[in-house]
């Protein structure tokens, strides 16, 4: 049983994208187009009412997936519009959306071992099946994966020769092999067909140990497997709808989890009724995240 903790962050309205890199913590609020960074890797025990240590940017884009780079005060944006270059507190259009934006946007993704950019699609009306894995580099959004719907839950084995990629509205998970050299997939496997009610894989990430974490919107939980896709166990959260899980802190060991708003269908459990993040100490520890190369994007 894991020692939950609602953290003391402004409620969002859909946070999503939570990442760990250079000794903070990031994350969006999809819905408002909010930016938030958090300048510290303890958010478990040092009090997050300094407002110097969080700062707020208002996105000029529904930016679904933030990336960080090898440089702090540059990110990796990606959203409606496209790809976008975050500076400091200024956005600028790289990449302009492979798709039409009146019907799709990104959604979520992360940089290889190369430092490409993997990003997937939704369908804002959740039919037909017309999102697309992209891989982006040299300033092109190569599609690798087709008929996806909300496509979600993109992440890298610790080695970078498998990836994970779920869909959350076909509410399966599938795990590929990855030639990192090339950036070609292959034998594609569907380790998880979820049929149960509602619930169902959103965001997810690997712990170092090789862990896969997906988040079930919906499902009060963690869904945990191994690299080569076996089910090993599920983890309770009093949040509804979580959205994504980040592993970081000083010692890599804490667990963040964000989520989308509860509502009286599916609330939080109680002391967790606003909360959008939570945390916990694990005896697990965090993978490093990949940085993504912003010339990719041009």
């Amino acid at each position: 049983m894991m020692d939950w903790q609602a953290l003391p962050l402004p409620a969002c309205s859909l946070a999503e994208s939570p990442r760990y890199a250079h000794g903070g913590w990031a994350w969006v609020d999809i819905n408002t187009r909010t930016f938030y960074r958090l300048n510290q890797s303890d958010v478990l025990n040092t009090a997050l009412d300094n407002t110097a240590l969080l700062s707020t940017l208002q996105l000029p884009d529904e930016i679904g997936c933030v990336l960080p780079t090898a440089n702090k005060n540059i990110w990796v944006g990606l959203g409606r519009q496209g790809g976008w270059l975050i500076e400091g507190d200024s956005c600028t259009l790289k990449l302009d959306a492979p798709f039409d934006s009146s019907k799709h946007r990104f959604n979520d993704g992360r940089a290889d071992h190369a430092g490409r950019i993997w990003i997937s699609t939704l369908v804002d009306a959740r039919s037909p099946a017309t999102a697309v894995l992209y891989c982006i580099e040299t300033g092109q959004a190569q599609p690798k994966i087709n008929d996806l719907i909300v496509g979600n839950g993109l992440a890298f084995s610790p080695q970078g020769d498998s990836v994970f990629l779920s869909d959350t509205r076909h509410k399966c998970i599938w795990r590929f092999d990855y030639a990192v050299e090339t950036g070609e997939l292959s034998n594609r496997q569907l380790i998880r067909q979820y049929t149960e009610g509602t619930a169902r894989p959103d965001g997810a990430c690997f712990s170092a140990d090789g862990s896969y974490w997906a988040a079930i919107l919906e499902g009060y939980r963690l869904d945990r497997f191994s690299e080569r896709g076996e089910y090993i166990e599920s983890i309770e959260l009093p949040l509804a709808k979580p959205t994504m899980p980040c592993f970081g802190g000083a010692q890599g060991n804490v667990l963040l989890v964000c989520s989308a708003q509860a509502d009286e269908k599916f609330p939080n459990l109680p002391g967790f009724e606003n909360t959008s993040l939570i945390a916990c100490e694990t005896g697990f520890k965090a993978l490093p995240e990949n940085f993504a190369n912003p010339a990719y994007l041009v």
